[in-house]
């Protein structure tokens, strides 16, 4: 038997669901959400509607066994990854019926999370068209209805001083904060801040030496460094990895094989991070790491991590350097057969109490303006970033338009190309490193010397040019890019760009001690 009932269920706007408060602990809480939904919840739900328990991992233990096709099997999970769930059960009605009791379950659960689905007949042995038509149905459900799941905000009713809905459960107060009536959708996220699972993971992973904080403050950010750093990091062409999957096994193993590495990846990077905590504990670092119940608090806090996505924060200084390291560490990784894992990163470095959810905004535009220059050059891996000093309004593209814009071309030089060894490309972050490393020679480059060329360079090429030339015979040199055909220590205005702005901008954001990483990538 091929034919069966097939729900592809996916959860809709997570980055907003996630990201829509200010408070880290209500992110984190929201995050836990998400992750429990397709555990917890989704079991719960399977085994009142079918009257007993099932496993949702079998499909992972025997990717190749498909019990669904016998007649005696009720249900049967076809994967669960990237945010959305397939499903298979041999009764339409009993198909209908769970849907009705997962959404009635999740406006308890979690209110104001939206989840959309698409129901067919599936033939499993016709698997990619299949699929193909799913999802096609899937997003037209998506456009054509917006169910309301949390409670209406009415005149009479206070307002919830977290999300602006209507604030209807009281919440306790704590040590950090007093009392207040809050909304149920809030609620709900402050609730699963207990069930912290990368808190524990990372414990146990130091053998309980260094743990996670729940407070945007206790980052490591010192008086004067008050900058916290958002990073974006998403897989390159994974919908094209997992589209050309030509049979339900093949999905299963690819959806797999991305949870291990991914998963891989992530305990190398915390181990990357404790091998940093001498220095970062060190006078000199300049950081200010805490401890709390005993453990020191590592500057990094992941939020959300969802198939190829990870989002985490970290103090403004450590943004580049570890969203490098991540990107490296992904890029180590085969995917299958000699497809190199590669993605791309985002970073936003804001004020700490600059509104996150904008914050996060600015770091997808970046991702994607990475990704750009990844979909041009295929199996490579970028990174972009942006400071903002203070606030800022419009996309990102405004914002460079606006303000990093001169007669001569663009300030800003990114993206960044990384985990690569090919130094010939001037935009191989290993030259951004190496540039930063020659501002920092203050003999050479005292610090007022810098701040003026920074003020040059956004007066165009003719004050810029003349400004070096005249430092050249000082003996100011600039870094020159030796292994590319650029020579823009003598030109410093090329086809329309300068790398020096971007150099300047990070000096006082990259530590010395992580400039002295420039590890190729073969």
């Amino acid at each position: 038997m091929s034919k069966v009932t097939a729900i592809l269920a996916d959860t809709v706007s997570i980055q907003k669901y996630v990201y829509s408060s200010n408070r880290l602990k209500e992110n984190i809480g929201a995050s836990s959400i998400i992750a429990n939904i397709y555990k917890e919840s989704l079991a719960n739900t399977l085994e009142k509607t079918l009257e007993y328990g099932v496993s949702l991992d079998e499909w992972e233990k025997q990717p190749e066994t498909i019990a669904i096709k016998n007649s005696n099997t009720d249900f049967e999970v076809g994967y669960i990854g990237g945010g959305n769930a397939l499903l298979f059960f041999n009764n339409e009605a009993t198909a209908k019926e769970f849907i009705s009791e997962w959404t009635r379950n999740l406006l308890l659960e979690a209110p104001s999370l939206n989840v959309a689905f698409a129901i067919s007949e599936f033939n499993i042995d016709n698997f990619q068209n299949e699929m193909k038509n799913l999802f096609k149905q899937l997003e037209i459900n998506k456009s054509k209805y917006f169910p309301q799941t949390f409670l209406p905000k009415h005149g009479i009713t206070a307002d919830c001083p977290y999300s602006g809905l209507s604030a209807e459960v009281y919440k306790p107060g704590t040590n950090d904060e007093k009392g207040a009536y809050i909304s149920s959708a809030s609620y709900a996220k402050y609730k699963h801040i207990d069930i912290d699972d990368a808190k524990v993971e990372a414990e146990r992973i130091s053998n309980g030496k260094f743990s996670l904080t729940t407070n945007i403050e206790k980052l490591g950010q010192t008086k004067g460094q008050n900058h916290i750093a958002i990073v974006h990091i998403d897989g390159n062409s994974m919908a094209e990895h997992f589209k050309s999957c030509e049979n339900l096994v093949a999905i299963r193993k690819l959806s797999k094989r991305l949870k291990d590495i991914m998963q891989s990846v992530y305990e190398e990077f915390l181990n990357y991070i404790f091998e940093q905590m001498d220095f970062l504990l060190s006078d000199e670092s300049g950081f200010n790491i805490q401890l709390e119940n005993g453990k020191y608090i590592i500057p990094f806090r992941p939020i959300l991590r969802e198939g190829d996505d990870i989002t985490f924060i970290t103090d403004g200084r450590l943004g580049i350097p570890f969203a490098q390291k991540y990107l490296e560490l992904m890029s180590d990784k085969t995917l299958y057969n000699e497809n190199k894992l590669s993605a791309c990163a985002g970073v936003a470095i804001i004020k700490t109490k600059y509104p996150f959810f904008r914050g996060y905004n600015l770091t997808e535009e970046l991702c994607q303006s990475a990704k750009r220059e990844a979909r041009e050059n295929k199996g490579t891996s970028w990174l972009d970033f942006h400071i903002s000093y203070g606030g800022f309004s419009g996309t990102l593209e405004g914002i460079r338009k606006n303000k990093y814009t001169t007669s001569s071309g663009q300030l800003h030089f990114g993206p960044y190309l990384v985990a690569s060894s090919d130094i010939s490309n001037e935009k191989n972050i290993f030259h951004l490193k190496r540039g930063i490393k020659t501002f920092k020679n203050k003999e050479e480059w005292p610090r007022s010397k810098v701040k003026e060329f920074r003020e040059y360079l956004t007066l165009g090429k003719s004050a810029s040019q003349q400004f070096i030339d005249e430092a050249r015979f000082k003996g100011r040199k600039l870094y020159g890019f030796k292994e590319t055909s650029k020579t823009y220590n003598i030109n410093v205005w090329q086809d329309g760009f300068t790398p020096y702005f971007d150099m300047i901008e990070l000096m006082d954001l990259i530590p010395e001690y992580f400039l002295a990483e420039t590890r190729q990538v073969k």
